[in-house]
């Protein structure tokens, strides 16, 4: 009988740890929902908490668009001056957005903008360059006939 209060024992612990461990995922499912940190953070991927969405994305949301939009403005010549706008409005905007919440969309916003950028000034070099090149070859031109 010695054995049997034992097992009885050991099941009434094992079922007390498991009854703990179930409280513990329902209090960081609760937590994960509304955003508050847990208690303990280790078990939620280190960070112990989801970051919460208050609806502040508008300041990312700007920043994509307009690293978008500055990207698009590389292709059209002398537009990559307004691409060029675009793009350090779009950084300053994504800059702001990633120090309010570290979210993907204001880091593609920032990145998106930064890419902008650097195209249009290399798409406004490259403007410049091919209208000084055309200026050249009619003067070489002019000079033929």
């Amino acid at each position: 009988m010695a054995d049997f209060e034992d097992v009885k024992q050991e099941a009434k612990e094992i079922f007390s740890d498991v009854k703990e461990e179930a409280q513990e995922v329902v209090e960081e499912a609760k937590a994960a929902a509304t955003g508050k940190p847990l208690e303990s953070a280790g078990t939620v991927g280190e960070a112990g908490y989801r970051a919460p969405d208050n609806g502040k994305n508008g300041l990312a949301i700007a920043s994509l668009v307009l690293g978008i939009l500055s990207i698009i403005c590389v292709f059209f010549g002398y537009g990559a001056i307004l691409g060029l706008v675009f793009g350090i409005i779009g950084t300053i905007l994504g800059a702001k957005a990633r120090k309010e919440s570290q979210t993907g969309l204001a880091t593609a916003g920032f990145v998106c903008s930064l890419v902008g950028i650097i195209l249009c000034v290399l798409g406004f070099v490259c403007a410049i360059a091919c209208i000084g090149s055309l200026a050249g070859l009619g003067s070489v031109l002019e000079s033929m006939q």
